[in-house]
């Protein structure tokens, strides 16, 4: 994962590399601009899987790219994702890119340049973050909004995921898999689950990676099934903390799990650097992103590069106290639909910004496609499941999940973020210690950083 950014117009140059400068936390292992006349764009990296400096160029056709493209190979045979990426597109530009998105497994944002016109798409979830806008003088686009601010773009809007930007227009490219139900029987769904999301984990695992772990069980799938070290963060004596290590206590993990602890002084003096990442003064994503930006810090110095997220289980398989009320109402099906086609604005761009703050990619495989069309395929009654007596949220999931874990793990209660982590604790304290609410504290912590209105 990276940054990426470019502008079109005067001083693309200098306005492009102010951008690459604001993004360096995102990719502190390199940075790189090309320019081709009025057009510029540029690339900070951060050393993942393979060393290929960024911008690509051939022959005045250029490309950054941000994401993971686990099928590469198919594309480009001994090449890594990014030249695979240019490889495709060079064959027939936005038309070959079109024609080929369906079958790309992986995330990614990306900008192509051929020498005449700016390509920018992203990926039909939106896991990997792309903005972009109009100056007085020019377009821009960037992995974060506070990189086009700077130079002017102040009319930013996020490219809506599984759309390109081309000639000046947004245009639909590649849509989620469609919602099909044809698996309605148990054991073959929990029988295709199972061989569907271990294969998402197998291809996200790296040698420098970890797993977000509350103890949970979204996460704990995971840990089971990619052995790798497990990762949890919370304020001493807090809900998750406690949870994290009877899990892995319970799962004989013991020895690959760490606990990060934070006090009140911790999030005293991370809150501003939260509001600086996730570029808002909301109470409820800044109390989300919190343990998250605190977790990747720590997991960075630990040398971590990668972290396997739980994100994705709940919208996919039913997760949510709403949910539960969509299914007495014979309604989930389409409420599980509405949360997928949001979960970028309300989930994905608001985590991506508090890892990267601190260079670590976080990798989420429910998101997986192929874990999404299974998902989509299977019975919503398999999901949110009426025993006859009550309902039971992620049924399917959690029934897979025997499989690795521990019943007790299988079944335990979700408890959100904010409040397992005791972050929400927290900034409300902070704020009684200051005399004011927290909206009114964070509003004062985004005012410092930031010159324009509140997102």
């Amino acid at each position: 994962m990276c940054g990426i950014a470019g502008f079109v117009g005067v001083n693309a140059r200098l306005k492009t590399c102010e951008m690459v400068r604001s993004l360096r936390h995102r990719g502190p292992d390199g940075e790189g601009v090309w320019c081709h006349g009025s057009v510029c764009i540029g690339h900070t990296h951060l050393k993942v899987t393979g060393d290929v400096g960024q911008p690509v160029i051939s022959n005045n056709h250029a490309v950054s790219y941000n994401g993971e493209i686990y099928n590469f190979g198919e594309f480009l045979p001994g090449a890594s994702d990014t030249p695979a990426l240019l490889n495709v597109i060079l064959k027939d530009g936005v038309g070959s890119f079109l024609k080929a998105a369906p079958a790309i497994d992986g995330e990614y944002s990306f900008a192509y340049y051929d020498g005449s016109s700016l390509l920018l798409a992203r990926d039909p979830v939106g896991i990997k973050p792309l903005y972009y806008g109009v100056s007085d003088d020019g377009f821009g686009f960037a992995s974060e909004r506070k990189a086009l601010l700077k130079v002017g773009v102040t009319d930013v809007k996020a490219l809506t995921p599984g759309h390109v930007y081309y000639n000046g227009v947004e245009r639909y490219a590649i849509g989620l898999p469609s919602r099909d139900v044809v698996i309605k029987d148990e054991k073959e769904a929990v029988e295709a689950l199972d061989g569907a999301l271990a294969m998402a984990v197998r291809l996200r695992r790296h040698e420098n990676a970890a797993v977000a772990f509350s103890g949970g069980v979204d996460c704990s799938i995971i840990g089971a099934m990619s052995g790798l070290p497990l990762c949890t963060v919370g304020m001493k004596g807090s809900y998750d903390i406690k949870a994290a290590r009877k899990a892995a206590s319970l799962m004989g993990a013991e020895r690959r799990h760490v606990v990060y602890e934070f006090d009140e002084k911790d999030v005293e003096e991370a809150l501003p650097g939260v509001v600086y990442a996730v570029e808002s003064a909301d109470p409820m994503k800044v109390s989300i992103a919190l343990p998250l930006y605190i977790l990747a810090r720590e997991a960075r110095r630990d040398g971590y590069r990668v972290l396997l997220s739980g994100q994705g289980a709940d919208e996919l398989f039913g997760g949510y106290a709403r949910h539960e009320a969509a299914a007495r109402e014979g309604g989930l099906g389409e409420a599980l639909q509405r949360d997928l086609e949001h979960i970028a604005e309300v989930n994905l761009e608001r985590d991506d910004a508090a890892t990267m703050a601190h260079g670590v990619e976080l990798r989420v495989p429910y998101l997986d496609l192929k874990v999404i069309s299974l998902a989509q395929r299977i019975d919503p009654s398999l999901k949110v499941y009426f025993d006859g007596k009550d309902y039971i949220r992620k049924y399917v999931l959690r029934k897979m999940s025997e499989k690795y874990l521990p019943r007790e793990i299988s079944y335990a209660p979700k408890k959100a973020i904010q409040y397992g982590t005791s972050a929400q604790k927290a900034l409300e304290r902070l704020a009684r210690k200051r005399n004011s609410k927290i909206s009114e504290h964070l509003k004062s912590l985004y005012e410092e950083h930031f010159k324009w209105p509140l997102a």
